[in-house]
């Protein structure tokens, strides 16, 4: 049976059963998805079969590695993307980077995601970035 299939490992099962949850209307790739639904493990299969770990969204032109730094949960996924080789300082359309990604998931008054800025220290993200072509509204 597929879940039989599923349970074993089958990695192409996997592959289909992703995609065929994918709504066709979405500006999101398998990828970003994975990162968004915490699964390290469909990560690295993606991106080992050929996912384009730098792939940015239509719309915000986000990143893997950027949704992966803006929720504490999803540390499993940074780490994953990190290790794999994503850009630490990439930037989308605004600019942003994923440390300011991190960052801008916090309230102003209590950084929630400590562990995700403290790795993306680590891994030698660029302290020094600014943001361009942004006002105050972004």
């Amino acid at each position: 049976t597929p879940c039989l299939k599923w349970q074993r490992g089958d990695w192409s099962l996997q592959l289909l059963c992703f995609f065929l949850c994918l709504d066709p209307v979405s500006y999101y790739n398998p990828l970003h998805i994975a990162v968004l639904r915490n699964r390290p493990d469909m990560v690295r299969l993606l991106v080992g079969h050929g996912a384009d770990i730098e792939k940015r969204d239509r719309i915000h032109e986000s990143s893997p590695l950027d949704l992966a730094s803006e929720e504490s949960e999803r540390l499993p996924c940074l780490i994953t993307l990190l290790d794999l080789g994503a850009d630490v300082n990439s930037r989308d359309k605004h600019g942003k980077t994923s440390l300011l990604h991190a960052l801008a998931s916090s309230d102003g008054l209590t950084v929630h995601n400590t562990e995700n800025i403290r790795l993306l220290l680590e891994r030698g993200t660029d302290t020094h970035v600014f943001m361009y072509k942004c006002t105050c509204a972004d």
